[in-house]
């Protein structure tokens, strides 16, 4: 008999247990999965091209791990990411030279199951990371790296991070057989100071309710992030439309400049991940931008940063860290923040808006 769920009715939500276990999580995949990094990885770096694939916040893991992929490989393997539902309906040619990578948390979604067993059914060498206790049909991979648990919370955070922290492990050992100009070895040595990092980014959760204080009354919230981090602007805004419906949108930095920019005003609340990087000075350009319309910032900067904090209504400061890896801890207040935002629109951060009887009968009109 199957039993109920377990549904929280007050803070702490489930989903803030999640976001709070990510340090621990994130050690717990460097110390289980080195050995399953290091065999994917040089399975894969035999194959002509890599696809990773996957929907939703998978997708957004995907998008973030081609950019290190693609770092480290150095134009050999290529890589690329696909959504699921692309990736089954315009399949690329796929042979035995090629391998796929599945994100799924839970295993059950039905374009993430369907992409593995075509690529499967070609021949392409297959990994699933996925949960501990994932659904049947992703199980068929060649390979399996789990996570964790499957979330309670429908809002996914700690499995975003996990899947992304074992990803970034197969990176830097894609990048023993490549001439990138990164050293593999001190990629895994940065990383083991994430667990760290995360937790003092976790640290700052009254610094990121001020926030939500300040910024609450806003009409649409915006987030930019470029490179490594442009996922995590499309993972903010996934979040909050989850978790709280607001209005609100992510954008690659450069890309928010070619005519989104015209609809921000002073009721729009602009966020920018703006660690340093290439995209520092399109940040600057976008806050002098805002202060002219009267739109607020929010800044996710780099400790000591001054240039762009003065500009900022409001700034947090994340630790040092290189710019290749500050997807996992950037992400971080981002999640703190919806979380808080939720709370403070009265709304469920768990249930997918499943609470709200128009939206449970939408839900009956489509599958996942």
């Amino acid at each position: 008999m199957t039993q109920p769920q377990e549904i929280r009715e007050a803070h702490p939500y489930f989903m803030h247990d999640a976001i709070l276990d990510q340090p621990q999580a994130a050690q717990l995949m460097l110390d289980t999965h080195q050995a399953a990094s290091q065999e994917v990885a040089d399975t894969l770096a035999a194959k002509k091209r890599i696809y990773l694939v996957g929907i939703g916040t998978s997708w957004h893991a995907a998008l973030t791990a081609e950019h290190w992929f693609r770092r480290f490989a150095q134009g050999s393997p290529e890589v690329q990411a696909w959504h699921s539902f692309e990736f089954c309906s315009y399949p690329p040619q796929l042979s035995g030279e090629d391998a796929v990578v599945v994100i799924s948390h839970r295993g059950t979604k039905t374009y993430s199951f369907l992409a593995l067993e075509l690529a499967r059914d070609s021949g392409a060498f297959t990994v699933a990371i996925t949960s501990t206790n994932p659904g049947p049909r992703v199980q068929t991979a060649t390979m399996i790296l789990n996570t964790v648990a499957q979330e309670r919370s429908a809002a996914f955070t700690v499995s975003y991070t996990s899947a992304l922290t074992v990803l970034a492990m197969i990176s830097t050992y894609l990048g023993e057989r490549s001439i990138s100009g990164l050293d593999p070895k001190v990629a895994r040595y940065q990383l083991r100071q994430l667990p760290g990092q995360i937790a003092r980014a976790l640290s700052q959760e009254s610094a990121v309710r001020e926030a939500v204080g300040l910024f609450q009354g806003s009409r649409r919230f915006l987030c930019t992030g470029w490179g490594p981090n442009t996922a995590n602007a499309y993972e903010v805004a996934l979040k909050m439309k989850e978790t709280s419906t607001v209005d609100c949108e992510g954008l690659q930095a450069e890309q928010m400049l070619h005519g989104p920019f015209c609809s921000v005003d002073q009721s729009c609340l602009m966020t920018l991940i703006a660690p340093p990087g290439p995209g520092y000075q399109r940040s600057l350009d976008i806050a002098h931008a805002c202060a002219e319309v009267g739109a607020p910032i929010w800044a996710l900067v780099q400790e000591r940063d001054r240039e762009l904090a003065g500009q900022a209504t409001l700034s947090l400061e994340l630790p040092e860290m290189p710019e290749l890896w500050s997807p996992l801890v950037y992400v971080t207040p981002l999640q703190l923040f919806t979380y808080h935002l939720a709370l403070a629109k009265n709304a469920h951060p768990d249930l997918f808006q499943q609470n709200d009887a128009r939206q449970a009968a939408a839900r009956r009109h489509y599958d996942l």
